[in-house]
C-alpha cells in the first residue's frame, strides 16, 4: 500500500513575523499578507497531497489555518526553533508517511510546482529557495532525515541525505524559490503571476505602506 503524503506548512504568528517588512507594513497589514500567502500555498498543495497540516506558532496562526479548513498542530509552549517544531509535527502526523515541508510564504507556488517535486524519484527531494534556503523538502518516509531550515539549508538537507545513505534530488522551480521577506520582494510580486489571494490584496499593500521606506 502506498504511503500517504502529508504536507506540513509552518506558520509563525501572522503580523508578528516578517519583521523585515515592518518598516513598510504595519502589524495588521503583515497579518493580511501572511493569511493570503497561506491560502495560496494551501490551494497549490490541495489535490496533490493527502493532507495539509499547519504547524501553528500561536493562536493567531492557528486561527488563520482553521479559517481555511486546515488541520492545526500547535507548537509546544515556548517552542521557537523551527526545526524542533518540524520534528514534533512530523512525529504527530506520522513519520512513516511521506512528509513534504513547504513554507507558508510562497505566493507564486502552483500545483504544477508541487507535482514536479512529488514526481521526482528520490528519497529526499529539495527545492531550493533564494539565498540558499529551502522552499520545499520532501522526505520518503518523513523520518528519513531531520530538518535543518535556516541559512544554506538546501545544501544542509542534501548533506544530511547523503550522510544517511538516502538518494537526494534537487528540483529548481520558481514557485518554491521566491518567498517574501522584504519590501523589495513584495514590490517584485507586482510583475509576476500570483496565487489569487495574494494578488487580490497586493495593490492595497503596495499603495498604502504604513511608513515611507
Amino acid at each position: 500500500m502506498p504511503r500517504r503524503i502529508v504536507a506540513i506548512v509552518p506558520l509563525r504568528a501572522p503580523g508578528v513575523g516578517k519583521t523585515r517588512l515592518a518598516a513598510a507594513l504595519d502589524r495588521d497589514q503583515r497579518a493580511i499578507l501572511a493569511g493570503a500567502m497561506l491560502h495560496d500555498v494551501a490551494f497549490a498543495l490541495d489535490g496533490s497531497v493527502d493532507e495539509i497540516v499547519v504547524a501553528a506558532g500561536g493562536a493567531a496562526a492557528a486561527a488563520a489555518a482553521a479559517a481555511i479548513g486546515l488541520r492545526v498542530i500547535h507548537d509546544g509552549p515556548g517552542q521557537h526553533d523551527l526545526n524542533r517544531v518540524l520534528t514534533d509535527a512530523t512525529r504527530t502526523v506520522g513519520a512513516a508517511h511521506d512528509v513534504l515541508v513547504v513554507p507558508a510564504d510562497l505566493p507564486r507556488l502552483t500545483g504544477q510546482d508541487v507535482e514536479v517535486v512529488l514526481g521526482t524519484d528520490a528519497e529526499v527531494v529539495i527545492a531550493p529557495a533564494n539565498a540558499g534556503g529551502t522552499g520545499a523538502l520532501l522526505r520518503r518516509p518523513g523520518d528519513r532525515i531531520g530538518t535543518r531550515f535556516g541559512p544554506a539549508s538546501a545544501n544542509r538537507h542534501r548533506e544530511l541525505a547523503l550522510a544517511c545513505g538516502a538518494r537526494p534530488a534537487t528540483v529548481e522551480r520558481d514557485g518554491f524559490r521566491h518567498d517574501v521577506d522584504t519590501w523589495t520582494d513584495l514590490v517584485a510580486l507586482h510583475e509576476v503571476e500570483l496565487g489569487s489571494a495574494t494578488a487580490s490584496i497586493l495593490p492595497a499593500l503596495l499603495g498604502r505602506p504604513a511608513h515611507a521606506g
